[in-house]
């Protein structure tokens, strides 16, 4: 074996060592029960468990714990697409699709803000106030077109879009399973409302 080969096995190794693996928790059968109630309802249920069993700190969970969970992702996924943004117009003052880009920003600043507010009425235990707050953000969502350019990516807000749209779809889920004191739903009590299904 020669020397480049075996350096290069070494930094492999040591990247590996390094690296923070991320480890879904396998769920108790209730949560579970909870997560595929959550889950079901959404555009793509796969992304939606392994979002929530990535997330999981713990194999049991309550509705509480797991709206808790998913408000905070939300709002993180708000955030950092802001920041997103953000940096793009920084790198690119002038966009080949300004005013579609400051729309998108002002928008994902909304959502950032909205999701800060779902979580104060959250942890206050306004939960009829939190649902109309989670199905504002849909509306809010909308604004924001998404399907333009931005070298080097292609069209990188369409995804970021669809993640959120699966994480507000949630989030309501959720809200609507602790306002109604339910463990489960029937389909499309909350999604109907959302996306003008």
């Amino acid at each position: 074996m020669n020397f480049a080969r075996c350096v290069f096995l070494m930094i492999v190794l040591v990247l590996y060592i390094f690296t923070p693996h991320i480890e879904a928790i396998k769920a108790d059968g209730a949560t579970e029960a909870l997560i595929n109630s959550i889950c079901i309802e959404n555009e793509d249920y796969g992304f939606c468990n392994k979002i929530i069993h990535e997330k999981l700190k713990a194999p049991t969970a309550t509705i509480k714990e797991l709206t808790s969970l998913i408000i905070y992702t939300t709002m993180d996924q708000a955030s950092d697409t802001y920041i997103f943004i953000d940096n793009i117009l920084r790198e690119w003052p002038v966009p080949k699709e300004p005013t579609g880009l400051k729309t998108c920003h002002e928008v994902y600043n909304r959502e950032t803000n909205s999701f800060l507010e779902i979580r104060f009425l959250f942890s206050k235990g306004e939960y009829e106030r939190m649902g109309e707050a989670i199905l504002s953000t849909a509306k809010i969502l909308e604004d924001c077109r998404g399907d333009f350019l931005i070298p080097p990516y292609k069209e990188p807000l369409l995804e970021k879009k669809r993640v959120m749209r699966i994480l507000i779809t949630m989030s309501a889920v959720s809200g609507h399973m602790i306002k109604n004191d339910k463990a489960s739903l029937i389909s499309s009590v909350v999604t109907a409302q959302l996306f003008n299904i």
